[in-house]
């Protein structure tokens, strides 16, 4: 009894860019698992199973990192010193 592999291939959410396709996927990203492709991380917002050509397309979107910035002293407020 032989398992045929599923074709699977991840497209960015919003602009429907490919980012990559596999075919030796021991199992499909689930939605909102995080998944590390291009040196970034990205969220799994859906999956389509197409039967007819045995394919699975993934739909992810980048998770964006909130960067540490010293903006305090960058901020002055001057109504206050008048």
């Amino acid at each position: 009894m032989s398992q045929e592999v599923a074709k699977i291939i991840v497209w960015e959410e919003k602009q429907k860019s490919y980012l990559k396709k596999f075919y030796d996927l021991q199992f499909t990203p689930r939605i909102g698992e995080e998944v590390y492709l291009n040196k970034e991380n990205w969220r799994v917002t859906r999956i389509e199973h197409d039967l007819e050509v045995n394919e699975v397309n993934v739909y992810v979107e980048l998770i964006k990192k909130a960067k540490q910035e010293k903006s305090s002293n960058s901020y002055i407020n001057d109504s206050s010193q008048k």
